[in-house]
This record gives C-alpha cells, sequence and structure tokens, in this order.
C-alpha cells in the first residue's frame, strides 16, 4: 500500500534524515522508490542501513540501486527479529501510512514501535504525514509526538514528526529554552 501515487520528494528526504544525527543505526520502513533510502544512504554512509519494502519488485529495484544497504522484503509486522540487538542510539524512518493501514495490521507494527522506542531514550522515529493530526495514536504513556515542520515541497504537502520517549522530548523543549534538567522540574510533554 502506498501513502502517495507520487514518490517522496527529496526536500521530504532531506528534513525526515536530518534526525538521523548520531544515530548508530538506521532502519527505513516503506522505502518504496528509494528516495529517502537515497539520502539516508548519502548522509549517514558509515550507520547500518537496513531498508525493510513489503513490495517484492520495489525491493528489487532498491536491490539493483543502492549496494550498502540491507534492503529486507518482507511486511514490517514480521521482522521484528531487525530490531534485536541493535544500539541504543537508533532511529526508524519510516514512510509507511499508518492512517491507510488495515487496523490489525497498524496495530502489529505500532506495537513494534513502540517496544523499540521504550527500550532505550535514545531512540527515535521519524515520520511523516499529509494531515495535522499526529501519525498515530500512541498507545504508552511514556511516549511523545513532536511535529516539526511542514514541508510544502513534496506533493501533498507533509509534517515531520518525531516520536520519542518523554522524558527525551522535555530535555529538547527545556533545552532549547534553556533550562537544563526538565526530569527534575517535572515538565513533560
Amino acid at each position: 500500500m502506498v501513502g502517495s501515487i507520487i514518490p517522496s520528494s527529496a526536500v521530504l528526504a532531506r528534513s525526515l534524515s536530518k534526525h538521523a544525527h548520531g544515530a548508530e543505526h538506521i532502519i527505513e520502513l516503506g522505502a518504496g522508490t528509494g528516495v529517502i533510502t537515497h539520502q539516508l544512504d548519502r548522509s549517514f554512509p558509515l550507520v547500518p542501513l537496513v531498508v525493510v519494502e513489503r513490495d517484492i519488485r520495489m525491493a528489487s529495484a532498491l536491490r539493483a540501486r543502492f549496494l550498502r544497504p540491507t534492503i529486507v522484503a518482507a511486511n514490517v509486522e514480521d521482522c521484528a527479529h531487525l530490531f534485536d540487538h541493535i544500539p541504543a542510539a537508533s532511529i526508524v524512518v519510516s514512510s509507511l501510512p499508518f492512517r491507510s493501514l488495515p487496523v490489525p495490521v497498524a496495530g502489529d507494527i505500532i506495537r513494534l514501535l513502540t517496544r523499540f522506542l521504550l527500550a532505550s531514550p535514545q531512540r527515535q522515529l521519524a515520520q511523516f504525514s499529509y494531515g495535522h493530526r499526529e501519525p498515530f495514536t500512541i498507545p504508552s504513556a511514556g511516549l511523545a509526538w513532536t511535529k516539526h515542520e511542514l514541508v510544502l515541497r513534496n506533493i501533498p504537502p507533509a509534517w515531520v514528526w518525531t516520536l520519542q520517549q518523554k522524558i527525551r522530548v522535555s530535555e529538547k523543549t527545556n533545552n532549547k529554552i534553556g533550562r537544563s534538567n526538565a526530569a527534575s522540574n517535572g515538565s513533560y510533554r
């Protein structure tokens, strides 16, 4: 299933990939034609990159185009093993259309991502959506969405979001406004 009939723009790919700075491992979900894969591969040539694409033809095209990333042709919900034994500082970059997926499939993937994120405060999910709403409802009170920017140079325009543990979100927010310790003052997002 695709979220748009037009591939993501290079501008959206750059916006999403900037959230991977500092990551020691990257997993991309729903690579499609590889626009975001290209940006991740180019921007982080020393970081292991695992790319999951369920469409066998698209996955084959990705394998032919990219030599370095590991390309996995499978449904994300069947790839829990890819999230085992990876560094704490890992990121998932996703192009999955959560609001368009069948509810049971979306639920399985969201549970997988929740386990991934709760395993380390250094982990995050970078996701885009075409609406103003969060890409999906968070099943854990320990996680929080942050809305970043609207990428107008994409068809349709897309919002970039990150999801991570609340403590990490709170620390980032407080560091931006000059506070040093979000946990001590109890300001959670």
